[in-house]
Protein backbone atom coordinates (compact mmCIF):
# COMPACT_ATOMS: atom_id res chain seq x y z
CA UNK A 1 0.00 0.00 0.00
CA UNK A 2 2.79 2.44 0.88
CA UNK A 3 4.54 1.68 -2.40
CA UNK A 4 1.35 2.41 -4.33
CA UNK A 5 0.92 5.77 -2.55
CA UNK A 6 4.56 6.62 -3.21
CA UNK A 7 4.04 5.98 -6.93
CA UNK A 8 1.02 8.29 -6.90
CA UNK A 9 2.86 11.07 -5.10
CA UNK A 10 5.84 10.84 -7.46
CA UNK A 11 3.45 11.23 -10.40
CA UNK A 12 2.09 14.45 -8.86
CA UNK A 13 5.51 15.91 -8.04
CA UNK A 14 5.89 17.84 -11.38
CA UNK A 15 2.79 19.90 -10.49
CA UNK A 16 4.85 21.77 -7.85
CA UNK A 17 7.72 24.07 -8.73
CA UNK A 18 9.30 23.92 -5.27
CA UNK A 19 10.32 20.92 -3.19
CA UNK A 20 9.09 22.53 0.06
CA UNK A 21 5.64 23.13 -1.43
CA UNK A 22 5.42 19.49 -2.49
CA UNK A 23 6.43 18.41 1.03
CA UNK A 24 3.58 20.45 2.50
CA UNK A 25 1.24 18.91 -0.06
CA UNK A 26 2.15 15.46 1.25
CA UNK A 27 1.48 16.67 4.79
CA UNK A 28 -1.89 18.14 3.81
CA UNK A 29 -2.85 14.97 1.94
CA UNK A 30 -2.01 12.79 4.93
CA UNK A 31 -4.04 15.06 7.19
CA UNK A 32 -7.09 15.03 4.94
CA UNK A 33 -7.03 11.23 4.74
CA UNK A 34 -6.61 10.63 8.48
CA UNK A 35 -8.68 13.45 10.01
CA UNK A 36 -11.84 12.66 11.95
CA UNK A 37 -13.51 16.06 11.52
CA UNK A 38 -13.98 18.67 8.81
CA UNK A 39 -12.84 21.94 10.35
CA UNK A 40 -10.39 23.17 7.75
CA UNK A 41 -6.65 23.40 8.40
CA UNK A 42 -7.05 23.02 12.15
CA UNK A 43 -8.46 19.50 11.68
CA UNK A 44 -5.31 18.56 9.71
CA UNK A 45 -3.11 19.86 12.50
CA UNK A 46 -4.99 17.84 15.12
CA UNK A 47 -5.06 14.67 12.99
CA UNK A 48 -1.26 14.68 12.56
CA UNK A 49 -0.51 16.05 16.06
CA UNK A 50 1.46 18.93 14.57
CA UNK A 51 2.82 21.76 16.68
CA UNK A 52 0.76 24.99 16.57
CA UNK A 53 3.66 26.76 14.88
CA UNK A 54 2.93 24.78 11.67
CA UNK A 55 -0.60 26.14 11.36
CA UNK A 56 0.46 29.34 9.47
CA UNK A 57 2.71 27.27 7.20
CA UNK A 58 -0.24 25.14 6.14
CA UNK A 59 -2.30 28.25 5.48
CA UNK A 60 0.46 29.64 3.27
CA UNK A 61 0.60 26.35 1.35
CA UNK A 62 -3.00 26.70 0.13
CA UNK A 63 -2.26 30.24 -1.11
CA UNK A 64 1.13 29.43 -2.61
CA UNK A 65 1.93 30.37 -6.21
CA UNK A 66 4.22 27.34 -6.56
CA UNK A 67 1.27 25.21 -7.64
CA UNK A 68 -2.16 25.58 -9.25
CA UNK A 69 -5.27 23.46 -9.03
CA UNK A 70 -5.37 23.19 -12.85
CA UNK A 71 -1.83 21.82 -13.00
CA UNK A 72 -2.56 19.34 -10.23
CA UNK A 73 -5.68 18.21 -12.14
CA UNK A 74 -3.63 17.54 -15.27
CA UNK A 75 -1.09 15.32 -13.54
CA UNK A 76 -3.83 13.52 -11.61
CA UNK A 77 -5.69 12.80 -14.87
CA UNK A 78 -2.55 11.52 -16.58
CA UNK A 79 -1.79 9.15 -13.71
CA UNK A 80 -5.39 7.94 -13.35
CA UNK A 81 -5.91 7.02 -17.00
CA UNK A 82 -2.87 4.72 -16.90
CA UNK A 83 -4.29 2.55 -14.11
CA UNK A 84 -5.31 -1.01 -15.05
CA UNK A 85 -8.70 -0.71 -13.32
CA UNK A 86 -10.05 1.82 -15.83
CA UNK A 87 -13.06 0.38 -17.65
CA UNK A 88 -14.09 1.14 -21.22
CA UNK A 89 -17.21 0.37 -23.25
CA UNK A 90 -16.98 -0.19 -27.00
CA UNK A 91 -13.53 1.41 -27.02
CA UNK A 92 -14.68 4.48 -25.07
CA UNK A 93 -13.52 5.53 -21.61
CA UNK A 94 -16.57 5.86 -19.35
CA UNK A 95 -16.95 9.05 -17.28
CA UNK A 96 -19.71 9.68 -14.71
CA UNK A 97 -20.98 13.22 -14.15
CA UNK A 98 -23.34 14.80 -11.64
CA UNK A 99 -24.08 17.91 -9.57
CA UNK A 100 -24.26 18.34 -5.82
CA UNK A 101 -25.23 21.26 -3.59
CA UNK A 102 -23.75 22.11 -0.19
CA UNK A 103 -25.29 24.76 2.07
CA UNK A 104 -22.90 27.36 3.49
CA UNK A 105 -23.44 29.77 6.39
CA UNK A 106 -20.55 32.14 5.62
CA UNK A 107 -21.68 35.67 4.72
CA UNK A 108 -18.53 36.62 2.82
CA UNK A 109 -17.54 33.21 1.48
CA UNK A 110 -16.54 33.31 -2.25
CA UNK A 111 -18.74 31.50 -4.73
CA UNK A 112 -21.81 31.27 -2.47
CA UNK A 113 -25.09 31.71 -4.36
CA UNK A 114 -28.81 31.26 -3.76
CA UNK A 115 -29.71 27.72 -4.82
CA UNK A 116 -33.02 25.95 -5.33
CA UNK A 117 -33.65 22.77 -3.35
CA UNK A 118 -34.64 19.96 -5.72
CA UNK A 119 -35.43 17.49 -2.95
CA UNK A 120 -39.05 16.50 -2.41
CA UNK A 121 -38.59 16.47 1.38
CA UNK A 122 -40.91 19.11 2.86
CA UNK A 123 -38.65 19.66 5.87
CA UNK A 124 -35.96 21.27 3.67
CA UNK A 125 -36.21 24.92 2.57
CA UNK A 126 -37.03 25.69 -1.06
CA UNK A 127 -34.03 28.01 -1.38
CA UNK A 128 -30.77 28.23 0.52
CA UNK A 129 -27.31 29.77 0.23
CA UNK A 130 -24.46 27.48 -0.71
CA UNK A 131 -22.06 26.10 -3.30
CA UNK A 132 -23.14 24.27 -6.45
CA UNK A 133 -20.51 21.67 -7.37
CA UNK A 134 -20.00 19.91 -10.68
CA UNK A 135 -18.13 16.59 -10.45
CA UNK A 136 -16.70 14.04 -12.88
CA UNK A 137 -15.49 10.53 -12.06
CA UNK A 138 -13.76 7.80 -14.02
CA UNK A 139 -15.43 4.40 -14.03
CA UNK A 140 -13.23 1.63 -12.69
CA UNK A 141 -13.66 -2.09 -12.18
CA UNK A 142 -11.79 -4.60 -10.02
CA UNK A 143 -12.76 -8.09 -8.86
CA UNK A 144 -16.16 -7.84 -10.54
CA UNK A 145 -17.14 -4.59 -8.79
CA UNK A 146 -17.46 -1.15 -10.34
CA UNK A 147 -16.60 2.08 -8.58
CA UNK A 148 -16.05 5.76 -9.33
CA UNK A 149 -12.55 7.27 -9.30
CA UNK A 150 -12.67 11.05 -8.53
CA UNK A 151 -11.45 12.95 -11.57
CA UNK A 152 -12.58 16.61 -11.45
CA UNK A 153 -14.68 18.91 -9.26
CA UNK A 154 -15.41 22.61 -9.46
CA UNK A 155 -17.80 25.19 -8.01
CA UNK A 156 -20.20 26.48 -10.65
CA UNK A 157 -21.00 30.18 -10.82
CA UNK A 158 -24.07 31.71 -12.47
CA UNK A 159 -23.43 35.45 -12.26
CA UNK A 160 -20.49 37.81 -12.81
CA UNK A 161 -20.26 38.56 -9.09
CA UNK A 162 -19.77 34.87 -8.22
CA UNK A 163 -16.18 33.93 -9.14
CA UNK A 164 -13.65 35.49 -6.75
CA UNK A 165 -11.10 35.95 -9.54
CA UNK A 166 -13.46 37.88 -11.81
CA UNK A 167 -13.83 35.08 -14.36
CA UNK A 168 -17.33 34.39 -15.62
CA UNK A 169 -18.47 30.96 -16.76
CA UNK A 170 -20.51 31.58 -19.91
CA UNK A 171 -21.81 28.03 -20.31
CA UNK A 172 -24.67 26.61 -18.25
CA UNK A 173 -24.41 24.16 -15.38
CA UNK A 174 -25.47 21.34 -17.68
CA UNK A 175 -23.06 22.05 -20.53
CA UNK A 176 -20.15 22.86 -18.22
CA UNK A 177 -19.65 19.19 -17.34
CA UNK A 178 -19.85 18.20 -21.00
CA UNK A 179 -17.21 20.74 -22.04
CA UNK A 180 -14.83 19.61 -19.30
CA UNK A 181 -15.33 15.93 -20.19
CA UNK A 182 -14.67 16.68 -23.85
CA UNK A 183 -11.47 18.58 -23.06
CA UNK A 184 -10.27 15.70 -20.88
CA UNK A 185 -10.90 13.27 -23.74
CA UNK A 186 -8.92 15.47 -26.14
CA UNK A 187 -5.96 15.57 -23.73
CA UNK A 188 -6.08 11.80 -23.37
CA UNK A 189 -6.55 11.25 -27.09
CA UNK A 190 -9.36 8.78 -26.38
CA UNK A 191 -13.12 8.85 -27.10
CA UNK A 192 -15.37 9.41 -24.08
CA UNK A 193 -18.78 8.04 -23.06
CA UNK A 194 -20.27 10.43 -20.49
CA UNK A 195 -23.01 8.95 -18.26
CA UNK A 196 -25.42 11.48 -16.72
CA UNK A 197 -28.80 11.59 -14.98
CA UNK A 198 -32.12 12.98 -16.22
CA UNK A 199 -31.15 16.59 -15.39
CA UNK A 200 -28.88 16.55 -18.44
CA UNK A 201 -31.44 15.18 -20.94
CA UNK A 202 -31.71 18.54 -22.70
CA UNK A 203 -30.80 19.73 -26.16
CA UNK A 204 -27.78 21.94 -25.27
CA UNK A 205 -26.02 18.96 -23.65
CA UNK A 206 -26.28 16.86 -26.81
CA UNK A 207 -25.37 19.86 -29.01
CA UNK A 208 -22.24 20.49 -26.92
CA UNK A 209 -21.24 16.83 -27.19
CA UNK A 210 -21.73 16.97 -30.98
CA UNK A 211 -19.27 19.89 -31.18
CA UNK A 212 -16.46 17.44 -30.34
CA UNK A 213 -17.13 15.62 -33.65
CA UNK A 214 -17.66 12.10 -32.36
CA UNK A 215 -15.01 12.17 -29.62
CA UNK A 216 -17.69 12.51 -26.92
CA UNK A 217 -21.04 10.74 -26.63
CA UNK A 218 -23.78 11.12 -24.02
CA UNK A 219 -25.71 8.39 -22.21
CA UNK A 220 -28.42 9.76 -19.93
CA UNK A 221 -31.78 8.93 -18.46
CA UNK A 222 -34.71 10.51 -20.28
CA UNK A 223 -37.50 12.38 -18.55
CA UNK A 224 -40.81 10.55 -18.16
CA UNK A 225 -42.65 12.96 -20.47
CA UNK A 226 -40.15 12.61 -23.32
CA UNK A 227 -41.57 12.52 -26.86
CA UNK A 228 -39.83 11.67 -30.12
CA UNK A 229 -40.74 11.36 -33.79
CA UNK A 230 -40.35 8.77 -36.48
CA UNK A 231 -38.67 9.49 -39.77
CA UNK A 232 -40.98 11.49 -42.08
CA UNK A 233 -42.57 9.64 -45.03
CA UNK A 234 -41.06 10.17 -48.45
CA UNK A 235 -42.78 13.05 -50.29
CA UNK A 236 -45.05 12.10 -53.14
CA UNK A 237 -44.10 13.19 -56.68
CA UNK A 238 -45.16 16.75 -57.53
CA UNK A 239 -46.38 17.28 -53.96
CA UNK A 240 -46.84 20.95 -53.11
CA UNK A 241 -45.52 22.57 -49.98
CA UNK A 242 -42.52 21.99 -47.79
CA UNK A 243 -41.58 18.34 -47.16
CA UNK A 244 -42.29 17.07 -43.68
CA UNK A 245 -39.37 17.20 -41.26
CA UNK A 246 -40.82 14.89 -38.59
CA UNK A 247 -42.94 11.77 -38.80
CA UNK A 248 -45.46 10.37 -36.34
CA UNK A 249 -45.16 11.59 -32.75
CA UNK A 250 -44.50 8.98 -30.06
CA UNK A 251 -44.95 9.32 -26.30
CA UNK A 252 -42.30 6.84 -25.27
CA UNK A 253 -43.64 5.95 -21.81
CA UNK A 254 -46.88 4.74 -23.42
CA UNK A 255 -45.00 2.26 -25.63
CA UNK A 256 -44.54 -0.06 -22.63
CA UNK A 257 -48.30 -0.71 -22.72
CA UNK A 258 -49.22 -0.17 -26.38
CA UNK A 259 -46.40 -2.18 -27.99
CA UNK A 260 -45.46 -5.01 -25.60
CA UNK A 261 -45.00 -7.42 -28.52
CA UNK A 262 -42.01 -5.41 -29.81
CA UNK A 263 -39.98 -5.77 -26.62
CA UNK A 264 -37.14 -8.28 -26.39
CA UNK A 265 -35.99 -10.20 -23.31
CA UNK A 266 -32.45 -10.58 -22.05
CA UNK A 267 -30.50 -11.49 -18.92
CA UNK A 268 -28.96 -8.43 -17.28
CA UNK A 269 -27.60 -7.27 -13.93
CA UNK A 270 -29.93 -4.58 -12.58
CA UNK A 271 -29.21 -3.07 -9.16
CA UNK A 272 -26.66 -5.83 -8.38
CA UNK A 273 -29.21 -8.55 -9.14
CA UNK A 274 -29.27 -10.76 -12.21
CA UNK A 275 -32.73 -10.94 -13.75
CA UNK A 276 -34.62 -11.03 -17.03
CA UNK A 277 -35.39 -7.57 -18.38
CA UNK A 278 -37.53 -6.41 -21.29
CA UNK A 279 -36.11 -3.77 -23.61
CA UNK A 280 -36.83 -1.96 -26.86
CA UNK A 281 -34.28 0.01 -28.90
CA UNK A 282 -35.51 2.84 -31.15
CA UNK A 283 -33.60 5.44 -33.19
CA UNK A 284 -35.97 8.40 -33.32
CA UNK A 285 -35.88 12.08 -34.17
CA UNK A 286 -35.68 14.33 -31.12
CA UNK A 287 -36.64 17.97 -31.63
CA UNK A 288 -34.15 19.54 -29.17
CA UNK A 289 -31.24 18.24 -31.30
CA UNK A 290 -33.08 18.15 -34.66
CA UNK A 291 -31.58 14.73 -35.32
CA UNK A 292 -31.55 11.06 -34.42
CA UNK A 293 -31.12 9.85 -30.85
CA UNK A 294 -31.06 6.23 -29.67
CA UNK A 295 -33.76 5.52 -27.06
CA UNK A 296 -33.66 2.34 -24.98
CA UNK A 297 -36.87 1.46 -23.13
CA UNK A 298 -36.19 -0.96 -20.28
CA UNK A 299 -38.53 -2.68 -17.84
CA UNK A 300 -37.05 -4.38 -14.77
CA UNK A 301 -38.39 -5.57 -11.45
CA UNK A 302 -37.64 -2.08 -10.09
CA UNK A 303 -39.83 -0.36 -12.67
CA UNK A 304 -39.56 1.26 -16.08
CA UNK A 305 -36.78 3.49 -17.35
CA UNK A 306 -35.88 5.17 -20.64
CA UNK A 307 -32.25 5.77 -21.57
CA UNK A 308 -31.12 7.97 -24.44
CA UNK A 309 -27.75 8.20 -26.15
CA UNK A 310 -26.14 10.24 -28.89
CA UNK A 311 -24.25 7.13 -30.01
CA UNK A 312 -26.44 5.29 -32.51
CA UNK A 313 -24.14 2.23 -32.45
CA UNK A 314 -24.22 1.57 -28.68
CA UNK A 315 -25.50 -1.88 -27.71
Amino acid sequence: MMGYLETLLRALRPAFTREATFAWFVVALAGVVTRQEVHGVSSIVRALSLAPVYYPALLHFFHSTAWTAEGLYRHWEDWLIRQPVVESEAGRVVLLGDHTKHPKDGRRMPGVATLHQDSETSSKPSFFRGHHWGCLSLLGQAHGKRFALPLWAEIHHDDPSGPPDGLVQTDSRATRLVNVAGQIGLRWGQPILLVLDAFFSVGPVFATAASFHGALHILTRAKKNVVAYRQPPSPRPHQKGRPRVYGRKLKLMKLFDTRPQDFLSSEAVAYRKKETVRYLVLDLLWKPVKGLVRFVLIETSRGRIILMSSDLTID
